[in-house]
């Protein structure tokens, strides 16, 4: 893949976590009320503090990605974050899915984009 269509998905990805990291703490964009046990989960991670470790990862994750350092380690964060949300988006909120399936798509095109980074996981 071209180097200039990698970085232009580097910085929409990393400005895309910052985005929602910072979100978490200064709260600029809501979310609508997920009805149900969704909801209750949401509460209980609102709550423990969860959801501010997820958002200083992708807070990290993204100025990582926008700077051009530790990009591997980056991905394999916010993969696995994005992952989770969509699982939970599936489970409990299916139409608030989008956000996270951009965000899921837009890792797993960097993780394609650097593949010769993650040989060594990838690989049997």
């Amino acid at each position: 893949m071209n180097s200039k269509v990698i970085l232009v998905f580097r910085i929409l990805f990393g400005l895309f976590c910052l985005f929602f990291g910072l979100n978490s703490f200064i709260g600029f964009m809501e979310f609508p009320p997920i009805p149900g046990d969704g909801g209750t989960l949401l509460g209980i991670y609102a709550t423990s503090g969860f959801f501010k470790l997820i958002a200083v990862l992708e807070i990290v994750g993204g100025i990582a990605l926008l700077i051009g350092k530790f990009i591997p380690a980056s991905l394999i964060i916010l993969i696995a974050i994005m992952f989770n949300a969509a699982v939970f988006h599936v489970l409990h909120d299916m139409a608030g899915i989008g956000g996270s399936l951009v965000g899921l798509i837009l890792g797993l095109i960097l993780v394609y984009g650097y593949k010769d980074k993650f040989s060594s996981i990838l690989n049997p």
